[in-house]
């Protein structure tokens, strides 16, 4: 997998072309559902780990709390959840997200971004001096000099 960058360095094109791919996967994992009878939670497990790995590649760059991104992730998501519990287009999306299992894309993304925060943290600095972080009351603080 690749970034795609455009000429602003919005990654716009990278967005597009990631949840293309991973409406194709999603077409893939629909026709492997059809063929071989697969249950609920096994439909769910190949929709979380092939469709939206594909589909929130590299997310962490782009997110910034963008509307219109998130809607197009939730439209997404909200096919998986479809396609998971098998229900109609008319059920409402919170019942579906809820039956299905699926976490909405606003909490999905904001996960990634702050697991990608805490691995920067975490990471050792250009001096050779290790960087920790510290969760004290729901608080992350990061220590500075622990792997001395």
């Amino acid at each position: 997998m690749a970034v795609w960058l455009d000429d602003m360095l919005t990654l716009n094109d990278h967005t597009k072309k990631t949840l293309a791919n991973a409406k194709k996967a999603q077409n893939r994992v629909r026709s492997l559902m059809m063929k071989k009878g697969l249950s609920s939670e096994g439909c769910k497990r190949i929709q979380v780990a092939a469709v939206q790995a594909v589909a929130l590649y590299r997310s962490e760059l782009w997110w910034h709390g963008q509307k219109d991104r998130a809607y197009e992730v939730q439209v997404l998501l909200n096919e998986q959840g479809r396609r998971i519990t098998r229900c109609f287009r008319t059920t409402p999306q919170g019942v579906l997200m809820n039956d299905a299992g699926l976490r909405p894309a606003v909490s999905l993304l904001n996960n990634r971004v702050r697991w990608y925060k805490l691995r920067q943290i975490m990471m050792p600095d250009t001096q050779g001096v290790g960087r920790m972080s510290e969760i004290r009351k729901n608080v992350l603080s990061r220590v500075e000099g622990i792997d001395e």
